[in-house]
């Protein structure tokens, strides 16, 4: 489902090898890399999970749940092969259509805009939010600005694929 990221960029994030152990672990942190890459280029409805197909004996195996694990072990040995295949939805790109503070009554506006890292009209990168809230939070002005609690975005009413950002700032 990649049409951005080529395959051949992805593969090294998931430290998933032909002969090694299975490890969930490692599926999870590659999607939460690749998540951060496809943010980073605006992509931040991106979603991926692993398509696992198991193999007995080179022909696929399908597990039923409903069969006890007792017969299933009487049945045949299981080889213990899995197939992973990645499925990713990319989703669409999104724009900033407007940054917006709150809370502010003292530092203005444009000294909080040269610590953002994000432009109106620009991609909406969530690694640039990252950064910026970083900035934001070692200027000292204000009290530490947390992700979920501070942080809003919305998709812009009317407009496919905009964006519009708040931070919600306390000063100190």
């Amino acid at each position: 489902g990649n049409t951005v990221v080529k395959s051949e960029a992805l593969m090294p994030l998931f430290k998933v090898t032909k002969g090694d152990w299975y490890n969930e672990k490692d599926v999870r942190d590659g999607l939460v890399k690749a998540r951060e890459i496809y943010g980073g280029g605006g992509y931040m409805e991106f979603t991926g999970a692993p398509d696992l197909k198991f193999k007995n004996d080179g022909i696929e195996a399908g597990i039923d749940a409903t069969v006890p694990a007792a017969l299933l072990a009487e049945a045949a040995p299981i080889d213990p092969v899995v197939d992973v295949t990645m499925r990713l939805q990319e989703g669409k790109q999104y724009f900033v259509n407007r940054i917006t503070f709150t809370g502010n009554s003292t530092t203005r506006d444009n000294v909080i805009r040269r610590e953002v890292q994000l432009y109106e009209n620009n991609v909406f990168s969530t690694e640039a939010l990252k950064f910026s809230v970083r900035r934001l939070n070692q200027l000292g002005y204000f009290k530490p600005i947390e992700d979920q609690k501070h942080i809003q975005v919305d998709k812009t009413p009317g407009v496919d694929n905009k964006v519009d950002v708040t931070l919600q700032l306390e000063e100190q």
